[in-house]
């Protein structure tokens, strides 16, 4: 008996205990029918020949593993953004931001689920624990980044308004805290809205109405009451609407400090008197400066081209600003562009066009 099975397991090799267990689990599988008989299983696993010339229209190409896994973990996390506990909706928030990474290059995909997920989005953004509220917050930056056209709309209705608000309602608040309110959430949530902020309004490329909602939330946080870090996204806020409406951008922060009296470009032309105070005790005028160094052709003084164009525009921003309506008497040429032919109205037509 012991000389049989000691011949047996010399006879043994590793491929038959390999073909034995398959063996094994295919009629496990059988006899539980969680599997066809053998030869359709066979035929499904050769892959249809697909003819390379044979071009249909109407049928999209598979996706790839990745983004469909993507798709498939996104559809199963929109719904529980609700759910009752917290930390559940972190991590959903978590991996849908991960998710909108993968799926960025298709948008086909993309879009249907962010357009099912903003509502409950939204609502963590508005209406919820500041933890949430921050991780939200940085979904909507990785949306912003992705889905532009689609997000602009939607965030200017249901999103501003509530952000612009809590940057408004906390300002004085930590103007007149001290380095621990560095530690807290509340500063946390102001530091990340106020460093998005900007990115967005580029991204979105938000409208001038919008945009001063945004301005006009950030201008206090350029106060040197403010904590530093404060008054650092701040000013990134304001380097990012630069590069989107300078004009407005010259003109506001010449509103809150006015570092020189402004000479018009031409005689026949008023002089202006910006609101924004030339005093040592203006608690905006280091962080207002840095900013005005970063535009161009801030002063008249520039008379090239391309400052004379600016000049032009930002005087007409002064004198809009003073509610001085001029007279259009002259007939520009198209070229001229809107600005400057309103600048210059005023002017006299053998005049206007020698400083043009």
């Amino acid at each position: 008996m012991n000389q049989t099975q000691a011949t047996f397991e010399r006879n043994v090799t590793a491929e038959d205990i390999e073909q034995f267990v398959l063996n094994y689990l295919k009629e496990k599988d059988m006899a539980q029918g969680n599997v066809l008989d053998f030869d359709n299983e066979e035929e499904l696993s050769v892959p249809p020949e697909v003819d390379e010339n044979d071009t249909c229209p109407d049928v999209e190409p598979p996706l790839p593993v990745h983004i469909q896994i993507a798709k498939d973990v996104m559809e199963r996390c929109i719904h529980l953004l609700s759910d009752k506990n917290l930390k559940i909706r972190l991590k959903i928030l978590d991996v849908l931001g991960l998710c909108i990474v993968v799926l960025q290059s298709h948008k086909n995909q993309l879009l249907p689920l962010a357009h099912r997920a903003w509502p409950s989005l939204v609502h963590r953004l508005t209406n919820d624990d500041p933890l949430a509220v921050l991780r939200a917050f940085k979904v909507l930056r990785t949306l912003g980044g992705t889905c532009g056209d689609f997000l602009r709309s939607r965030f200017c209705r249901d999103v501003l308004p509530k952000l612009a608000g809590s940057l408004v309602n906390q300002a004085p608040i930590s103007a007149r805290a001290g380095p621990v309110y560095s530690h807290t959430l509340a500063f946390k949530l102001q530091l990340a809205v106020l460093q998005g902020l900007g990115p967005l309004c580029e991204r979105l490329d938000l409208g001038e109405g919008d945009l001063n909602k945004v301005a006009d939330a950030c201008l206090i946080y350029l106060s040197t009451k403010q904590p530093v870090k404060l008054q650092e996204a701040a000013r990134s806020v304001f380097l990012h609407l630069m590069k989107v409406d300078p004009d407005s951008t010259w003109f506001l922060l010449n509103e809150l400090y006015c570092p020189l009296q402004f000479t018009p470009p031409h005689p026949t032309l008023q002089p202006v008197q910006l609101q924004g105070t030339t005093g040592q005790q203006n608690p905006y005028q280091a962080n207002v400066l840095r900013l005005l160094q970063e535009l161009p052709a801030r002063t008249p003084a520039v008379m090239n081209n391309a400052g004379r164009s600016l000049c032009a525009a930002r005087w007409v921003r002064c004198v809009v600003g003073l509610d001085w309506k001029p007279s259009a008497r002259i007939a520009f040429p198209p070229e001229l562009g809107c600005a400057r032919a309103c600048a210059f109205s005023t002017l006299d037509s053998d005049v206007a066009p020698s400083f043009l």
